[in-house]
C-alpha cells in the first residue's frame, strides 16, 4: 500500500508506487510464467500497461536498476502523453496530419532506397588523375586562410636521458639512410610526446608553433631559419622547414584531398542517382506502367 506524506508532492507519491508496483509484479513473475497485464498510469484517455515497461527493461538489470529504469520510463511517458493531449487538442481544423504523415512516409522510403542503391553501385574509388583534373579546375577555389608547411618536427621530454637526446640529435642532423630513418621513427615511438617525420603532409604554422616554446616560431622567423633545434625546462624541440606556403596562396592538392574527394564523390552520388531515376522512368515507360490522361 502507498501512502501520501503531507510534505512530500505528487510525483514522489506516483514514484513510491511504482516502485512497489514493481517489486510485487517481479516477486509475482518469479511466481508464475505468466502475469496478468496491469494499468500502470493513465493520462487522459492514454493507458500505460506493464508489459510495455517489462519490455523495456534488460533482464540482467538488478532490482535497482530496474526500478530506475521503470520510473524514468513512466515518468517519460506521462509527460510525453500530457504533451500530445495539448497538441491534438490544439491541432488546427485544417491541418492534414493523414497527408503530413504520407508525405513524410514517403519522404523516409525515397531517402533509404536511395541510400541503398548509393551503397550499392557507388564507385568510391578515385584514383591520382581524377584527383589531379578536379584540383586543375577548381584550386583558385581553395585559398588558404592562413600560413602552412611542410616540416619534421619532434618534441621530447627534457627528463629523457643524455645518450638518448644525442641520439635524436646524431639522426636529425644527417641525411638519413632508410635505415636511419626507421631509428629515427622508433626513437620517435619511444620518447617523442609529438613528432611529424612526413614529407608530404603540410600543416598549419599555427599547430607548430602551439608545440614550440611560447614565441619561438612564426611566419618572420621561419623565413630566415629552416633548422630550429630549442630547449626549455620541459622539452627539446627539433623543427626542420621544409617548404611554406602563405595565406592566400592556392592550397595544394595534397592539403585539400580530403575535402576534393568528399566533393568527388558528392557529385559521382548525384550523378549515379539522376541516372538511376531516369532508368527507372524508361524501364516503367517500356512496360506500360505509366498512364497518362
Amino acid at each position: 500500500m502507498c501512502f501520501l506524506p503531507s510534505s512530500k508532492p505528487d510525483h514522489y507519491w506516483l514514484s513510491s508506487c511504482l516502485g512497489t508496483m514493481l517489486m510485487v509484479m517481479m516477486l509475482a513473475s518469479c511466481q508464475r510464467t505468466e502475469v496478468e497485464d496491469q494499468l500502470v498510469a493513465e493520462v487522459f484517455d492514454k493507458r500505460l500497461y506493464a508489459s510495455e515497461l517489462r519490455a523495456m527493461i534488460p533482464p540482467e538489470s538488478t532490482a535497482d536498476d530496474s526500478l530506475l529504469l521503470w520510473n524514468a520510463y513512466v515518468d517519460r511517458w506521462i509527460r510525453e502523453s500530457i504533451m500530445m493531449h495539448e497538441a491534438e487538442s490544439n491541432a488546427p481544423e485544417d491541418l492534414e496530419i493523414d497527408k503530413l504523415v504520407q508525405d513524410y512516409r514517403a519522404s523516409l522510403l525515397r531517402h533509404q532506397y536511395e541510400k541503398n542503391v548509393v551503397e550499392t553501385l557507388l564507385d568510391t574509388l578515385i584514383n591520382d588523375a581524377e584527383l589531379q583534373e578536379y584540383y586543375q579546375d577548381n584550386k583558385s577555389q581553395y585559398l588558404l586562410e592562413s600560413t602552412i608547411v611542410r616540416c619534421h618536427f619532434m618534441k621530447v621530454p627534457s627528463n629523457v636521458s643524455g645518450d638518448v637526446v644525442r641520439k635524436f640529435d646524431e639522426l636529425w642532423r644527417k641525411d638519413r639512410s632508410d635505415d636511419e630513418f626507421t631509428q629515427l621513427v622508433d626513437l620517435c615511438n619511444r620518447y617523442a610526446t609529438t613528432f611529424y617525420l612526413s614529407d608530404s603532409i603540410w600543416y598549419k604554422l599555427d599547430l607548430i608553433s602551439q608545440e614550440m616554446p611560447e614565441g619561438a616560431v612564426n611566419e618572420s622567423v621561419i623565413r630566415s631559419n629552416e633548422v630550429f633545434q630549442l630547449e626549455n625546462n620541459d622539452y627539446y624541440c627539433f623543427l626542420k622547414i621544409l617548404e611554406i606556403k602563405d595565406r592566400k596562396e592556392i592550397a595544394p592538392l595534397t592539403y585539400i584531398q580530403e575535402q576534393a574527394s568528399k566533393v568527388i564523390l558528392h557529385k559521382r552520388k548525384i550523378a549515379l542517382l539522376e541516372k538511376w531515376k531516369e532508368d527507372l522512368y524508361e524501364r516503367a515507360y517500356a512496360q506500360d506502367n505509366i498512364k497518362i490522361y
